[in-house]
């Protein structure tokens, strides 16, 4: 089985990505140039006329990778990238235990392959896959587990510093028993390899993922950077000292979102200032009264002299949170695309307008392809039911309630009854006009009541006729959970390394070539 659905038309997406991906005028002012290829080229063009730290990102890029191992792509990027006709196309994500659910691999693999396929395209300009390492983030609980067939693994205790600093020395513990089981994979010895090279031999979880991404996707040539750097935030000084000073952030996106809220759920809200302070492993927000600035949870305050002094010489000890992470992104890459899950293209568009007040280039948001793994059992147990296409991502219920009635000898047209009680209370409020007004409410109540009663009739039936077909139902809801684990999407819970280590680098290869780079899709395929 082989189909592709666009993200658009799967029941409970987002309205704002529905309304983004099928151009809703409602979120016009939001962004700048949706994805397409001549778009792409214009981004690029726009962004270079303005990016002016080449050198910088160059030499910190060459630091960060000199002791890999580089493919000759990767060496290549790495050369490029000092071009002034070198751009970049860039994913973000957590630090995640053995990298997290499956969408992890999708976002870069869709990042790899859009680059690949622009650059075969054209030659005025050369595009980089980039994936960035969020090792600020200190949600410990977020990126401290994988699970692998249902089955979780988890990195147990209590951490406030940075993800990327925490040490890995417990590692080895936590990862024995997956370790162990891998000898009984036709890959498993090849992902046991990795595994060791990074989590048991790295001494921080910086260094460990970017061990893994990079023996992962060397071959394809992506270039992965870690923004906690001194060097990197001394080019960002003059945004966190304007967040800072004029609290300039909090004001417009506060104004973005006043408009945003009464059409779309509000992913990120802003805080009047977007820093924390990171110091003795710990990271703190900092806050303003009454021109004092607050370290919270500490004992530290700074008068504004003094915190702008401190931002000067130790730039490093200022972290940018969910919403001025992308700025960041932005001011030190020649980045001009961002692929993301639909929550994090959300927040982006809350940001557009203070991008333009920066005067910084808004890149094309691209929301990344998904997949669902289907094997071939699956397949069939899936046929039984006419399961497939967008009905999958229906509620469960409401796909009982469809095979229990064409499993049912006695059609109950639930439908029908409806509209014909419609109808009657629907004549009885015309004639209602032209006599006492209040026989409308009174009609009104007594159509509510007939409805729900219909309800209830409609209710007892599919309960009566659950019974009697229990056993189907009972299969359908086992093959459910396997579909759709902790009842959510599969790529939101299950690992890559299952199927890694079962087909090893063909699973990636195979994901590439069903990738649709300029379309934003569910892909779902038999494995």
């Amino acid at each position: 089985m082989r189909n592709r659905i666009n993200i658009a038309e799967i029941p409970g997406i987002s309205p704002t990505i529905k309304d983004y991906l099928n151009l809703g005028e409602s979120l016009a002012p939001y962004y700048k140039r949706t994805l397409s290829f001549d778009n792409l080229l214009i981004q690029a063009k726009d962004k270079l006329s303005s990016f002016s730290y080449r050198s910088e990102l160059s030499e910190e890029l060459y630091n960060q990778h000199k002791n890999l191992d580089l493919s000759d792509k990767q060496k290549e990027n790495l050369l490029k990238i000092s071009q002034d006709y070198t751009v970049t196309i860039t994913t973000g994500h957590q630090l995640n235990l053995m990298s997290g659910p499956l969408y992890f691999i999708y976002k870069i693999l869709h990042v790899i392959k859009l680059c690949d396929v622009i650059n075969r395209d054209q030659k005025d300009y050369h595009f980089v896959p980039i994936y960035w390492m969020a090792t600020e983030d200190h949600d410990f609980k977020e990126i401290n587990h994988f699970y692998v067939q249902n089955k979780k693994y988890e990195w147990k205790g209590e951490h406030t510093d940075f993800v990327g600093e925490l040490p890995t020395q417990e590692l080895k513990s936590v990862l024995s028993e997956y370790y162990e089981s891998l000898k009984y994979f036709p890959k498993g010895k090849e992902l046991r390899s990795i595994i060791e090279q990074s989590y048991f031999s790295q001494s921080n979880l910086s260094d460990a993922t970017r061990y893994l991404v990079h023996k992962l996707f060397k071959e394809y040539g992506l270039l992965i950077i870690d923004g906690n750097s001194k060097n990197l935030k001394k080019l960002f000084i003059p945004w966190v000292e304007k967040d800072i000073k004029e609290q300039k952030s909090y004001q417009i996106i506060s104004d973005t979102i006043k408009l945003l809220k009464p059409l779309y759920k509000i992913q990120v809200n802003p805080r009047k200032i977007n820093f924390f302070y990171h110091e003795n492993k710990e990271r703190h927000r900092i806050d303003e009264t009454n021109g004092k600035y607050y370290i919270l949870g500490t004992c530290n305050n700074f008068s504004q002299k003094e915190i702008l002094n401190q931002l000067n010489e130790n730039p490093q000890k200022f972290s940018p949170n969910a919403l001025m992470r992308p700025v960041y992104q932005e001011v030190i890459l020649p980045n001009v695309a961002y692929i993301g899950g639909n929550a994090e293209i959300s927040y982006w568009l809350e940001l557009k307008k203070y991008f333009d007040n920066q005067k910084i280039p808004f890149p094309i948001l691209i929301p990344r392809n998904s997949f669902l793994l289907i094997n071939e059992s699956q397949e069939r147990k899936m046929d039984i039911y006419n399961w497939k296409g967008k009905r999958l991502f229906l509620p469960k219920k409401d796909i009982i309630d469809s095979v229990v009635q064409q499993k049912s000898d006695f059609k109950f047209d639930f439908l029908s009854y409806k509209e014909r009680i419609q109808n009657i209370f629907s004549d009885l409020l015309k004639e209602s006009e032209h006599t006492d007004p209040s026989w409308k409410n009174m009609i009104l109540a007594q159509q509510k009541k007939q409805l729900n009663g219909l309800n209830k009739i409609n209710t007892r039936f599919y309960k009566a006729e659950r019974i009697k077909n229990h056993e189907l139902i009972s299969n359908f809801e086992n093959l459910h959970l396997e579909i759709f684990p902790h009842s959510t999407w599969q790529e939101r819970i299950e690992n890559f390394s299952y199927y890694y280590s079962i087909y090893g680098k063909k699973f990636f290869n195979y994901l590439y070539n069903e990738i649709s780079e300029f379309e934003s899709v569910m892909n779902i395929i038999t494995i």
